[in-house]
């Protein structure tokens, strides 16, 4: 018997294995997965070099757009700044009519007040203008390693981000800094006058604009981080609450202003943003645009809530009022003489969640059946009684504005009831119809 052969039944585990076809991630005729054929192993410096020039790119379109602007940013400024400021007009403060309207006039206090302000505006329209941009460059360096529907998702996110940034502006445009500078113009009334820097304050203008305009991209980033296999819905929302504190301390740390308003409007914004990505994921399954029967069916309850709750809003019921003056003066004494006026609002929120994490830990510390049920239950609650806790957070401010804007609307009772009737008959029947289609097919 020659050497290598054995005797009896052929052992199949003697026979040579045929080597593997290699994965070819290219699509065969028939179709298939198309892989990135551009995919290759370049050194890091040269992965640096090209970062930067890219950026490079976007920063030179940010350039000349603000040069661009500049010439016409003295307009702009008026145009903004008249806008916000409401009991003040251009011709008023050049003639400086009534002291109502002088206090909402800009005051020099900087020998290039005028100028920085303009460079600032200039700058705002660059850097919106610049955003899907940097999009489109991040997405020409990444391009090499994208799939083609990673490509496609991408290449789609370019003009949804100037679209999102447009709306962030026209947002804080509209709603926010109106209600914002009208908080300023009343809460030091009877104790001080006001009166506004035009370099500090249009600072805020412009801060609170790009603001808006980048926080509204939340939506396109988780969107396209899901679509793209990153990361998940149920990764982030298992995590929110990390997310909701990084969202407070940027909107705290990089705002200039003192009262503690505007980062409180930034915070919550960034949050219903979040949470609105993640209820859209939820219904239309991680990503996929067709929405299912069953997580239409379960955000009954939401629905009915949110609608019931706009309804409220838009009607003439009397709205909750501040508790401000309920406060105790000793209190609100202590923390004026530490500067955190402004930031009672933030306090009292920080203070509820306080006592409710502190009570979580106590209960986390007991190893007994009936404290573990109870700490279950509250970390179900969680999530409500944090939105609950910045909502009365809220109404220690003095003259909340939102509630304000809220009195301004007042619909007829009978309207609004019949609006929130039409809408939720109209979700209802939504459901009724698909479930017999369903059922049909």
């Amino acid at each position: 018997m020659a050497e290598g052969e054995t005797g009896g039944a052929d052992v199949p585990g003697d026979e040579p294995t045929p080597p593997a076809e290699p994965y070819d991630p290219e699509p065969g005729p028939e179709g298939g997965l198309e892989g990135a054929p551009d995919d290759e192993e370049l050194p890091l410096t040269e992965h640096i070099e090209e970062m930067f020039s890219r950026l490079l790119r976007v920063l030179l379109v940010m350039a000349v757009v603000s040069g661009v602007v500049f010439p016409f940013a003295e307009q702009i400024i008026n145009f903004l700044w008249y806008s916000y400021l409401q009991p003040a007009s251009a011709e008023a403060c050049a003639q400086g009519v009534s002291a109502a309207r002088s206090s909402a006039c800009p005051r020099v206090y900087h020998p290039l007040g005028l100028i920085l302000a303009r460079l600032k505006v200039a700058t705002l329209a660059g850097f919106v203008v610049a955003l899907p941009v940097l999009v489109y460059e991040s997405y020409l360096f990444m391009r090499p390693g994208l799939y083609s529907h990673e490509r496609r998702y991408y290449l789609a996110s370019v003009p949804t981000s100037l679209v999102l940034a447009v709306v962030g502006l026209l947002f804080a445009h509209i709603l926010v800094l109106p209600a914002i500078f009208t908080y300023f113009l009343f809460y030091s009334e009877g104790a001080a006058e006001i009166a506004f820097s035009l370099g500090q304050t249009f600072e805020l203008m412009v801060l609170m604009l790009g603001f808006f305009a980048f926080i509204f991209q939340i939506p396109l980033f988780i969107m396209l981080a899901i679509m793209m296999g990153v990361t998940s819905r149920r990764w982030l929302a298992d995590r929110r609450l990390y997310f909701w504190a990084g969202f407070a301390t940027v909107a705290f740390i990089f705002n200039p202003d003192p009262t503690g308003m505007a980062p409180f409007i930034v915070t919550a914004t960034m949050i219903v943003l979040f949470e609105g990505t993640l209820a859209l994921l939820y219904w239309t399954g991680d990503g996929s645009l067709e929405p299912t029967l069953e997580n239409a069916t379960a955000a009954r309850p939401y629905v009915w809530a949110t609608t019931g709750l706009v309804g409220y809003v838009l009607s003439s019921l009397p709205m909750p009022g501040s508790y401000y003056d309920a406060i105790p003066t000793v209190v609100v004494d202590v923390i004026d003489g530490v500067g955190l006026l402004g930031y009672l609002p933030a306090l009292v929120a920080l203070v509820i969640i306080a006592i409710f994490e502190g009570t979580l830990l106590t209960l986390k510390g007991r190893a007994t059946r009936r404290s573990y049920q109870t700490l279950l239950r509250l970390r179900r609650a969680r999530i409500p009684l944090w939105i609950t806790a910045v909502a009365i957070g809220y109404f220690a401010n003095p003259r909340p504005p939102l509630v304000q804007a809220a009195d301004s609307i007042a619909l007829p009772a009978p309207t609004v009831a019949a609006g929130v009737l039409a809408v939720l008959a109209a979700y209802e029947l939504g459901l009724a119809l698909w479930r017999w289609r369903r059922a049909e097919y």
